[in-house]
């Protein structure tokens, strides 16, 4: 499922859904290759690579179909990726290994592009509670994510959640400034939150490098103030839209009380 909406495009595979995370120019600017690389520990690698559109353009991002995508980890072991879909490319035989470093290629049209994700070490997502807070003078059901974090090493987490299979678009990612060494119950919170009692909320827990931090703090302001758009840094060489993470994921639900 791909959404155009003003100023994100937003991708984040789930094992149930995905959204793209690409911000595009709100001008008629010229196609853009976007790249956008996942190695998980627990599902194979995908690449999704497709071409941006105008704002004014109807919400088809078209396919790249002739990429010869390549993963490599730091053992020297290349896995080739198989287009499987249009534009998806996959190998079911990578899982990611914790700690390890991981180098994407894409070669399209004769051009080449390189990137690299380091996937942290997992930390466990403990429990997700379910609560109200009053936020903004009213009552609103949230949820909880629990986990403690590892003391003395910096880490990134981002969130994904769904309400009843949906997937939830507002970007959830923090650091452990405030957390280290600590257990964190930070809340998921939405001002206009459409979570009701009885609901099942999922939460995907992801721990992330750096520079994927970086990307979707970025995508996060933008989402929080779109009056000043710019695209997020991509840690793909080459200048195209996107990015390439090796990440940890966990997922645990919970239903809202009634």
């Amino acid at each position: 499922m791909r959404i155009l909406s003003f100023i994100l495009l937003f991708s984040s595979l789930l094992f149930f859904s995905c959204k793209k995370i690409i911000n595009v120019d709100l001008k008629n600017a010229p196609p853009v290759l976007v790249i956008e690389g996942m190695v998980t520990n627990s599902s194979p690698a995908q690449v999704l690579i497709s071409k941006s559109v105008s704002f004014s353009a109807d919400n088809i991002f078209p396919p790249v179909t002739n990429a010869v995508v390549s993963i490599t980890d730091m053992r020297g072991n290349v896995y080739s990726l198989v287009q499987t879909d249009p534009g998806t490319y996959v190998n079911s035989n990578l899982l990611g290994v914790p700690g390890a470093k991981y180098r994407l290629q894409v070669v399209e049209n004769g051009n080449t592009y390189t990137a690299t994700s380091t996937m942290p070490l997992q930390v466990n997502l403990d429990a997700v509670l379910a609560s109200n807070i009053i936020f903004a003078g009213k009552s609103i059901p949230i949820v909880q994510p629990q986990y403690t974090d590892p003391a003395n090493v910096a880490n990134y987490y981002w969130f994904i959640e769904c309400i009843n299979r949906v997937e939830n678009k507002r970007i959830f990612v923090w650091d452990d400034n405030l957390t280290n060494g600590g257990i964190s119950t930070r809340p998921l919170i939405e001002p206009d939150s459409t979570i009701n009692p009885g609901d099942t909320i999922t939460v995907e827990m992801r721990c992330i490098d750096k520079p994927i931090y970086q990307y979707v703090r970025g995508l996060q302001d933008l989402q929080q103030n779109a009056a000043t758009p710019a695209n997020p840094a991509s840690n793909i060489s080459g200048g195209v839209l996107g990015y390439f993470s090796a990440y940890t994921r966990q997922r645990k639900s919970v239903i809202i009380p009634q």
